[in-house]
């Protein structure tokens, strides 16, 4: 081996190591250099092939299908390069052209692989009963191929899942055949074949992932169907709208403030898509969630967004009188709506809204009534048992409420509502220690809820352990620094280890963050009572005195 050759040689394993680095631009260079070294030109076919590679790597296109067709130009029979040809065409859309190479690969290489190429370009060109003459005329062993049949199953209609459970027959693990009859066994209700397929693919395949969440939601169990879903998400890569789906899964086990980030990252995922599937249903759920969060002026924003023609049209419309009436006359409310009902009693949105101006006016006894009429309509919802133990409690019932946390706890272990309701019915007991500790364990399932850091603040300065009652609230404020009942207890608390100084600062901030609310003067009035600072108490005093004084003319 001459000099000359030893040096080609050595370059292209330098090429080599660079790609291996990811280091392709420095590879190429390399190679070029190769290719000056003048020996049998054949050498050269294997080096344009491997320039091929590197362009592609690079997302340079033309450049790879250039370095290919010199590769052809030394060698047409040369299998790589034809094969990467007929992928760049295929991609670009020159079927023709594809298809012409594909006719090449089967003149030299009669194999499974070949012919998936021919049959694919067929099939491309809509000439399907071709592809399927084509595939009966070969041997019986290439038709085992799980990848040629898998082309097969997506031109037959009537056979498709006779061919799709052949594959998996052939080839258990086969990813595409897995899911295409996981959407087959989906739509046919069959959920104990879908499991079986899903199992079949990668434990980290999002598709798989997305429907084992939807079979736990359709049997009810929408803790596992958040869990399925979010781990769907986390190996998704932004592919598919599984958000839409997880945000509704959050509705069932009321987790309010989750289910509107998920609708949010749906409607998101739809704009940057330009995907309008579904997009009135979930500007339907935005504006629910936005009711339920107060946020009202953005709930009608949503609504107005639903089509004339949409079936949800309707109900839109309810909710969007519900909002105008509220802010104005919650009686009236309730009769426009009572009135709605007598004409449509299976309007689960309508029943819904119908229960929350009830409890608003503490007629906790018709919107109990309300919840156990969605039950009825749809007896697996989580969300529609919990809003019921919530006004079970607000009614003192808590015997029944207890019944029937024990009832929904049995099927939903990992639902924090289930702990916060604990936490209010042992509060109201008095029972602070119980209390304390279903909010320690709501907070290991949800960690950044503002109002279950202030419960827990506050049941703790009941038991008179201010410091950490301290540490709760401080985390409450962090999260919703906005809330003024958050400052007040924080203020209680710092009175509580005798730091008043700091306790009329939390005092004080309370009131600039709600001046209507007289309970939070009357705390600063009393602190700087205590401290014996004049100025501030002449100033409080004041203040209060105002504040009652308004509060009569109001009465």
């Amino acid at each position: 081996m001459n000099d000359k050759k030893k040096n080609k040689i050595e370059l292209v394993k330098k090429a080599f190591e660079y790609k291996t680095l990811k280091k392709y631009k420095e590879a190429i260079d390399i190679l070029h250099k190769a290719l000056k070294c003048e020996e049998d030109v054949n050498d050269d076919v294997e080096i344009h092939s491997f320039l091929g590679q590197l362009h592609l790597l690079l997302n340079d296109t033309d450049s790879a299908f250039e370095e290919f067709q010199n590769a052809l130009s030394i060698n047409p029979e040369h299998v790589f390069s034809l094969i990467n040809c007929y992928d760049i065409y295929f991609n670009i859309g020159e079927i023709q052209k594809a298809f012409e190479i594909s006719q090449k690969l089967c003149e030299i290489d009669r194999s499974a692989f070949s012919y998936c190429k021919y049959i694919k370009a067929l099939i491309k060109m809509n000439k399907n009963q071709e592809a399927l003459e084509v595939f009966n005329s070969l041997s019986e062993e290439i038709k085992l191929d799980s990848d040629l049949l898998y082309l097969i199953s997506t031109i037959s209609d009537k056979k498709r899942k006779i061919v799709l459970e052949r594959i998996i027959k052939i080839d258990e693990y086969n990813e595409q055949a897995n899911l295409d009859l996981v959407k087959i066994e989906y739509e046919a209700k069959n959920y104990s074949k879908v499991i079986k397929y899903c199992l079949n693919l990668d434990d980290e395949n999002p598709l798989g992932n997305y429907y084992l969440g939807l079979v736990e939601a359709e049997k009810g169990n929408y803790s596992k169907a958040v869990n399925f879903f979010t781990k769907a998400i986390k190996f998704d890569n932004d592919e598919h709208d599984i958000y839409f789906d997880l945000a509704k899964a959050y509705i069932d086990i009321s987790w309010i403030s989750e289910a509107y980030s998920a609708i949010k990252k749906s409607i998101s995922y739809a704009y940057i898509h330009n995907d309008n599937k579904n997009m009135d249903e979930k500007y339907f759920i935005n504006a629910w969630l936005l009711i339920k969060l107060n946020k009202t002026s953005q709930a009608l924003l949503n609504l107005s967004l639903i089509k004339k023609e949409s079936a949800l049209y309707n109900s839109a419309r309810i909710l969007e009188q519900i909002i105008n009436i509220r802010s104005v006359n919650l009686a009236g409310a309730k009769t426009n709506l009572e009135n709605f009902y007598k004409k449509d009693k299976n309007n689960l949105i309508l029943i819904d809204t119908l229960a929350l101006i009830y409890k608003e006016l503490k007629l906790y006894k018709k919107a109990i009534e309300m919840y156990n009429k969605a039950l009825a309509i749809y007896p697996k919802s989580i969300y529609y048992n919990l809003e019921k133990i919530d006004l079970l409690i607000d009614d003192r019932n808590y015997e029944e409420a207890l019944k029937l946390i024990n009832k929904l706890s049995a099927r939903t272990v990992n639902c924090p509502s289930i702990y916060n309701s604990l936490a209010r019915i042992y509060y109201r007991l008095s029972n602070y220690e119980e209390a304390l500790h279903n909010v320690n364990l709501y907070l290991k399932l949800d960690k950044n809820n503002p109002e279950t850091y202030y419960f827990k603040g506050l049941i703790l300065n009941d038991l008179n352990r201010y410091d950490e009652a301290k540490n709760s609230l401080y985390y409450a404020i962090k999260l919703r620094p906005d809330k003024a009942k958050y400052y007040c207890q924080m203020a209680r608390s710092y009175c509580g280890i005798n730091d008043l100084e700091s306790g009329l600062l939390y005092a004080k901030e309370a009131i600039e963050l709600d001046e209507n609310e007289i309970r939070y003067k009357k705390m600063a009035f009393d602190i700087a009572s205590e401290i014996g600072n004049k100025e501030q108490i002449r100033m409080y005093e004041n203040q209060l005195k105002r504040s009652e004084k308004i509060l009569k003319m109001i009465r």
